[in-house]
């Protein structure tokens, strides 16, 4: 006899496999809905326009020491541009629709230990720029990230 288990909403049964039919889309009413679960997956094309708001655009994990700035792992990102000592700019793979989008960035200290703050600066639809400073002083900074949200 096989066995059958419901829990918040969903069923599991003896399969091994978990699919989008044993899912109530009432139980996902403000997440994901049902119809947007297709073999477990969830696709941009699926996904509403208010979700796809709230995925990152573009991201980067750069080494801010090296010319051009060395990419450790990034998403939309087809480069990073060393402009002078602290001052980097981050070229998209695939432009943004335009230059109103919200990118962040921080970084690590610099070899000296001395707190760095890190801005962004120059937004425009194919790139963006990165600064590092301390005091009225750029610096090189081993690791800086970045991350953009756009429409």
């Amino acid at each position: 006899m096989p066995t059958q288990i419901t829990s918040a909403g969903i069923t599991f049964n003896d399969t091994t496999s978990l699919t989008s039919a044993l899912i109530p889309t009432t139980s996902l009413t403000g997440t994901i809905a049902g119809s947007q679960i297709a073999n477990g997956a969830v696709t941009a094309a699926k996904l509403g326009t208010n979700e796809q708001k709230q995925i990152a655009k573009a991201w980067v994990n750069f080494n801010g020491t090296t010319s051009p700035g060395t990419i450790r792992s990034s998403y939309n990102v087809s480069s990073v541009t060393k402009n002078a000592t602290g001052r980097w700019t981050v070229n998209f793979s695939t432009p943004m629709a335009n230059a109103n989008y919200s990118a962040v960035a921080s970084g690590s200290r610099d070899a000296s230990g001395s707190q760095v703050g890190v801005f962004v600066t120059n937004f425009l639809s194919g790139s963006f720029d990165i600064n590092e400073v301390a005091g009225a002083t750029f610096f090189d900074i081993p690791t800086v990230t970045a991350a953009v949200f756009a429409e």
